[in-house]
């Protein structure tokens, strides 16, 4: 990954293209052109709430003025980094993926940068996670990793995350001693701007997940306009 992950202006961009995305899904339906099943990509989006009232988001001229606000500015406007809160008694400590060769890749916590966006580690082994938008895993919730595909032209840990099919095992290791295993159910290519981030954070919602999530080429002038988006649940 080459940049952080933005929130929550991603999430606000996010949740209007996937409120528009979800009523061209339904009158695809409607007109015979896709299967009554929706693939991940599709499950994976949602109207967020409202704060206020707790009710649907609603998207209206001054939400999509929000939007393109939260675009022109993405970047822009620097603040004071937040970092991650203190751990608890029991932390992450490794992750591991078999099937790529990743074996124990140290976890760190990570907060939010300086312009908003959830941070992500500055090396080429570090697989990063937010605490203060995530779950423990075992806590029957959704769990949020980020890392590199490269950086500063050496390949990253999640350098080949794409290639990962259903089927394959991922193992979290904490600092108890405990390991949860799971299981990836998906893996999908997003355009950057298209992502729900929100949705991402929530993982798969009933179901203790994981979702790991890196760039995905080509790379343009060291940005990447793609990112790979990996949900994995629960094993038993």
């Amino acid at each position: 990954m080459h940049s952080s992950v933005a929130l929550p202006r991603a999430v606000l961009l996010a949740l209007a293209l996937a409120a528009t995305g979800a009523l061209g899904w339904q009158a695809r339906i409607a007109s015979g052109d896709v299967p009554t099943e929706p693939g991940f990509a599709a499950e994976l989006r949602y109207i967020g709430r409202d704060e206020l009232t707790g009710m649907p988001a609603r998207v209206d001229d001054r939400f999509i003025a929000a939007v393109e606000k939260a675009i022109e500015r993405y970047g822009k406007d620097r603040g004071e980094p937040i970092p991650p809160p203190p751990p608890g008694p029991v932390d992450i400590a490794t992750l591991s993926v078999p099937s790529l060769g990743i074996v124990a890749a140290p976890v760190g916590r990570f907060g939010l940068d300086a312009f908003g966006r959830l941070d992500v580690p500055q090396d080429t082994r570090t697989v990063g996670w937010n605490p203060a938008y995530n779950d423990l895993p075992g806590e029957a919730g959704a769990t949020f990793f980020a890392a590199h595909y490269e950086y500063q032209g050496a390949p990253g840990v999640f350098f080949r995350l794409s290639t990962l099919t259903p089927g394959a095992e991922i193992e979290v290791a904490l600092t108890d001693g405990s390991r949860h295993r799971y299981r990836v159910t998906s893996t999908v290519d997003y355009v950057l701007g298209a992502i729900d981030m929100g949705a991402i954070l929530r993982g798969r919602e009933g179901r203790e997940s994981i979702t790991l999530m890196t760039c995905s080429g080509p790379a343009n002038e060291g940005e990447y306009a793609h990112r790979t988006v990996v949900l994995a649940e629960r094993v038993d």
